[in-house]
Parts: structure tokens; C-alpha cells; sequence
């Protein structure tokens, strides 16, 4: 084969630019601190690499929505602690008032300190967090959870977590229990206190009255569990707040409230806001303030007592019993907060080491041997140096070079 002074000079050149190149990409290498800096350079690790920071990537959303879920928790305690010592402080001025020692006097100053409590207790639930949310409403977190009507009566606004049918068939006795409470229905309100033990069908069904008074059942549909509360009729203007702790559901009743067949069906779908801590896990961090509804009831009840000063003494023995029931209905809802707070540090514990975990992959992927490239890169110089070198004397090696 012949071989021409092009050839060589072009073959020269080619083996020079290669060089140069090769050494190009050490110095980037070096540069950056990683060994892939375009997808070209490995195409297979690089794909790995796009996996492995989208992964990092959800994690790293996911440790900041505990965070998140974190600061509603705290909050939630911080107002439950707050209230079960108002509560305390309830209870001791019924035991006070059951001795029966107080004037009237006394008695309405009593009634001025339950409902000073009372009211702290509503303005605690309706505090907020993270820019105007509301704790305690439920997925409606930007709707204020307690309201006061003109009776003193409190009602929940929040999500309730319930779905009631509107048709004429069953379920519509429960028809006017869907939007804002009415007092003088007979099913003012049906809400969940907890979505993990109340998701479900459930019917209810109330007796006819005898002696002023109805039993309301429950029934849920998945186990057949019932649990049935007796209520005397609430006056004109006022309500009552039943608590079925075992099915996990209050209801609250009205002046209207009458015989009610037991084919009237509700759902529970859901309640609470949601934050998703780990792929498929989503914990619901905040409390219904329905659950405070029986308990502000029987402060009213306790206060309208003494205020007229009418059968006091029987009235704080009433109300020392269920101001008992509401303080361990507080610290029974602060043990769903601790079990939720402890979901929270162990996700978060597992998402620090999935963080580290993929941190320590992306750098065996993509990281760089620093002593090897740098061992490289001396080979490289030193080749393209004498790549350059060889080049200069071939490249002189012309025809021309002959004919001078």
C-alpha cells in the first residue's frame, strides 16, 4: 500500500486530537469530582444516577413532610395538655360548688369561672398553625372548628369525615344533619372521632320517646357492633352531644328529635389531613373538634346550673363524673398523638438512613478515584507531549524537505 505524506500527517493529527481529547475529559473528571459529567461518558450508570436522585429526590419530600405532620402533632398535644388542665381546674370548682356551703352569689361566680374556662377551652381547638390552618377541622383546616350560637350552644364546622344520603329512602331522617348544624333538628350532626377505627357503614336508629327520654343505637355494619346511648330530649334552642367511644362516632341531637327507623344508613369515609411520611404511608395528623362536643355540652349543663342556682349540689356531682370522662377522653386522644409521634420518628429514622443509603450509591455511580484519575491524567500529559513531539518530526518530512 502506498503511504503519502497526507496520510501520515492526517493519521498524526487524528492520534493528537484523540489524545487531547482523552485528557480533556480526565481534567473534567478531576474538575467536577465525577466520573460521569455527560450521559454519553456511560450511559448505563447515568441512567442509574437519574433513578437513584429521583429517589433522593422523594425522600427527601417525604422527611419534610414529617416535619410538616411533625409541627401539627405538637401543636395537637400542646392543645390537648392545655385543656385537660382547664379541665382540672373545672373539677375543682365542682367540688367546691357539691358542698353546698355557697351563697348564690358564690354560685354565679363559679358560673362566670366554668364559662371563662369553657370559652378558653373553644379559643384553644380554634388556634392555628402553618399560616391559618386549623388543627382540629379535619380536612376543612381553613374553616374554624368551633362557633358559638346565640344559646351558648358550640357546634363543629369542620369535616366531619361523614357522608349522609339526601334521597327519600334510607338515610333521609339523617338528611338534615349534612351541612351547618340546625338546633332544632333531630339529628343535629353525625362526625368521626377517628378514621383508623370508624371507616365504615353504620346505621342508626332512635326509640320513641318515653318519659321525655329516646336510647340511640349505632350499628356498624362490618362487625355488627352497637353501643346505644340514653338522652332526655333537649329543650327548644339547645343540644346534646353523645359520645359512642366504642364505635368511635358522636352524634348530636335536638329539640326535634323523635322515633327514627334503623334503616337510616351513613357512611364514615375518611377524616383528617393526610401527610404522606414513606411511599404508600399516609398518616392523618390532626383530631376532629367534634370530639370536644359532649364535653363543652356538659359545661353548658354544669354552668346553666349554677348560674340559676338551681339543685346545685346534684349538679357538680354530675359534672364531677363527667369532667372525669372528658379528662380521660383528653388523655386517651394524647395517646393517639404519642403513637402518631412515634410513627413519625421511626419514619423519619428510616428515611435519614435511605437519605445516607443513596447518597452512598450516587457517589460509588458517579464518584471519581481521585488517586487513579490523577495517575491518568500524568499518562495522558505525558502521552499527548509526545504525541506532539512525533507529530513535529513527521509532519517535516515532506517532499518539499527533499527538494531543498
Amino acid at each position: 500500500m502506498r503511504v503519502t505524506t497526507r496520510m501520515l500527517t492526517s493519521q498524526v493529527a487524528s492520534q493528537i486530537m484523540a489524545n487531547a481529547e482523552a485528557m480533556q475529559q480526565t481534567q473534567r473528571q478531576l474538575t467536577s469530582g465525577k466520573r460521569i459529567t455527560r450521559p454519553g461518558d456511560d450511559p448505563a450508570a447515568a441512567a442509574a444516577g437519574v433513578r437513584l436522585r429521583a429517589q433522593q429526590s422523594r425522600d427527601a419530600q417525604y422527611l419534610r413532610n414529617i416535619e410538616h405532620a411533625r409541627t401539627w402533632l405538637d401543636t395537637t398535644d400542646r392543645v390537648l395538655s392545655d385543656i385537660g388542665d382547664l379541665l382540672g381546674r373545672a373539677r375543682e370548682l365542682a367540688v367546691q360548688a357539691s358542698t353546698g356551703t355557697f351563697t348564690s352569689g358564690d354560685t354565679k361566680q363559679l358560673a362566670e369561672e366554668i364559662s371563662a374556662i369553657r370559652s378558653q377551652i373553644i379559643s384553644a381547638v380554634n388556634g392555628t398553625v402553618d399560616v391559618d390552618q386549623h388543627v382540629f377541622s379535619g380536612q376543612k383546616s381553613d374553616i374554624t372548628p368551633l362557633v358559638l350560637d346565640a344559646n351558648g350552644n358550640a357546634s363543629y364546622q369542620g369535616d366531619t369525615g361523614v357522608t349522609i344520603g339526601t334521597g327519600t329512602g334510607a338515610g333521609s331522617d339523617l338528611a338534615p344533619a349534612n351541612g351547618i348544624p340546625n338546633v332544632d333538628n333531630g339529628i343535629v350532626q353525625i362526625a368521626a372521632q377517628s378514621p383508623v377505627t370508624s371507616r365504615g357503614s353504620y346505621s342508626i336508629a332512635v326509640s320513641a320517646p318515653v318519659g321525655g327520654s329516646v336510647t340511640v343505637t349505632l350499628t356498624r355494619a362490618s362487625d355488627g357492633k352497637q353501643e346505644a346511648q340514653t338522652v332526655a330530649v333537649p329543650a327548644s334552642g339547645k343540644t346534646s352531644a353523645l359520645e359512642f367511644s366504642t364505635v368511635g362516632i358522636n352524634v348530636v341531637v335536638g329539640s326535634g328529635l323523635t322515633a327514627i327507623a334503623g334503616d337510616n344508613v351513613f357512611e364514615v369515609d375518611g377524616l383528617g389531613l393526610g401527610h404522606e411520611v414513606a411511599q404508600g404511608a399516609v398518616l392523618e395528623t390532626n383530631i376532629s373538634a367534634s370530639a370536644m362536643l359532649p364535653m363543652l355540652a356538659q359545661l353548658k349543663t354544669f354552668y346553666d346550673a349554677l348560674l340559676s342556682g338551681t339543685a346545685v349540689n346534684s349538679a357538680s356531682n354530675t359534672a364531677i363524673g363527667q369532667i372525669d370522662v372528658a379528662v380521660d377522653r383528653m388523655l386517651s386522644l394524647r395517646a393517639q398523638v404519642g403513637a402518631k409521634t412515634n410513627h413519625l420518628d421511626f419514619a423519619q429514622a428510616r428515611g435519614e438512613a435511605r437519605d445516607v443509603e443513596n447518597g452512598r450509591l450516587i457517589s460509588v455511580n458517579e464518584d471519581i478515584d481521585l488517586t487513579e484519575a490523577l495517575s491518568r491524567l500524568t499518562t495522558q500529559q505525558t502521552v499527548y507531549k509526545a504525541s506532539l513531539e512525533i507529530g513535529s518530526r513527521v509532519m517535516q518530512n515532506s517532499l518539499m524537505d527533499y527538494l531543498r
